[in-house]
């Protein structure tokens, strides 16, 4: 399982860094962590869970933790730059981002749908996330 996270890592610092030349392994790190935060409180929502006892406080500390974690997990002792490495050669990363990708929209799109925030809007930033993650491979030199 921890393979599947470190990938997600990799193939969003790669994506990040191409235009993120000064921290793209805190940007990953937040992006990483927003994702599982959606995910986070898509399940909460989905089970009915009483949000508002969350409070504005732990509604922003979620999202927090999360960071603290990744960056325990990545970023503490360097561990990201052994995984950069150790994807550096990996097959089919064509294949492998777009599963990366899906689930990134996959997460914004049940989130919204489970908010029941309209359709096109949903769509729309669905896509733009789709966007954003395929618009780099334009700009990405061979490897």
């Amino acid at each position: 399982m921890s393979k599947i996270y470190d990938y997600v890592f990799y193939s969003i610092y790669r994506n990040t860094s191409i235009t993120n030349k000064s921290i793209p392994d805190w940007s990953t790190i937040i992006a990483i962590s927003i994702l599982l935060a959606l995910n986070v409180f898509s399940i909460l929502i989905y089970a009915e869970y009483d949000i508002e006892s969350i409070g504005e406080q732990g509604f922003g500390a979620i999202p927090l933790i999360l960071v603290g974690i990744n960056y325990l997990y990545f970023l503490k002792n360097k561990r990201y730059q052994n995984i950069l490495n150790g994807f550096k050669n990996q097959q089919n990363k064509l294949f492998w981002d777009s599963i990366v990708l899906t689930y990134a929209c996959v997460s914004v799109f049940i989130l919204f749908r489970i908010l029941e925030i309209g359709l096109k809007t949903t769509l729309l930033l669905t896509g733009f996330i789709a966007l954003t993650g395929i618009i780099p491979y334009l700009f990405r030199k061979k490897e």
